[in-house]
């Protein structure tokens, strides 16, 4: 028994510094990564957002953070296009709603005021009042301009007559959402039209009344598959960007302004 008590330390010991030495390299690689894999993007200055993000900490003061994150956000300005809608889908179990907060409040800082929180089987959409009180408590945090914008936290989808582009909208979305959405759009235009009369643009009509609108980026957070949407409504990603993070409690500035400069310089193309 001793030796196999024996062996049993070994085993553990490499086990556990191998998967430590495989998160320092991934560590490594994420920051590496953005600045060498798309040559179109601008030297130095993309270089500069970039290592002006990795300052930006968790914990780190929050005068100083906030000042970061606006300087981020005027610099991403300069890009040649950045996402109006950006969906954040989580592959992961258990979600830390703090750390999902702190995400949201580096989107809104970068220009981005439409966020969906994805996950499959809605266990965000259950702490709609926490998100919401928490969310409140960020607007104090943000720079000048933003902190007159109200919230508005969405649980699924919502008609068009319950959107305000002007405030900073939180969708928590799931797999049904999705399903939903399609049986109301169905039912109502097999109520006001005639079969003969249905086609592409009467169903694209019928699904603009309802918000959010298509994400122009979806971030995979902790993602093992390449391009999973775990159910998300392949109807709304006809044009999206898929790009993959870390997990949502790994994640920093750096890897979200990273996916933005890529987002800024990638083409977007039909999807069949």
């Amino acid at each position: 028994m001793g030796i196999l008590r024996l062996l049993y330390v070994i085993v553990h010991f490499l086990i556990t510094h191998i998967h430590n030495l495989h998160v320092a390299l991934s560590e490594l690689v994420d920051r590496i990564k953005p600045v060498i894999k798309d040559r179109t993007y601008r030297w130095p200055a993309d270089c500069h957002v970039l290592l002006t993000a990795t300052t930006v900490k968790l914990g780190a003061n929050i005068k100083d953070e906030s000042l970061l994150l606006q300087k981020i956000g005027s610099e991403l300005k300069r890009l040649n296009k950045l996402p109006i809608h950006v969906a954040c889908l989580l592959t992961e179990k258990d979600v830390n709603i703090d750390r999902m907060i702190v995400i949201i409040e580096w989107f809104v800082s970068m220009g981005v005021y439409c966020i969906s929180l994805y996950d499959h089987e809605g266990c965000i959409a259950s702490c709609q009042d926490e998100i919401k009180i928490k969310l409140k408590g960020v607007v104090a945090n943000l720079p000048n301009g933003l902190r007159s914008k109200s919230i508005a936290v969405h649980k699924g989808f919502v008609k068009k007559e319950f959107f305000n582009s002007d405030s900073i909208n939180v969708f928590l979305m799931n797999h049904y959402d999705g399903k939903s959405l399609f049986t109301q759009v169905t039912r109502r235009i097999v109520d006001e039209l005639n079969y003969s009369q249905i086609d592409q643009s009467v169903v694209e009509q019928a699904m603009n009344q309802f918000y959010p609108k298509e994400p122009e980026l979806m971030v995979q957070f902790g993602s093992l598959l390449s391009n999973t949407t775990l159910g998300y409504s392949p109807w709304h990603l006809r044009l999206t960007q898929m790009m993959r993070v870390p997990n949502h409690t790994r994640l920093r500035v750096d890897h979200i302004v990273s996916t933005m400069l890529e987002y800024g310089s990638c083409q977007q193309r039909f999807g069949k």
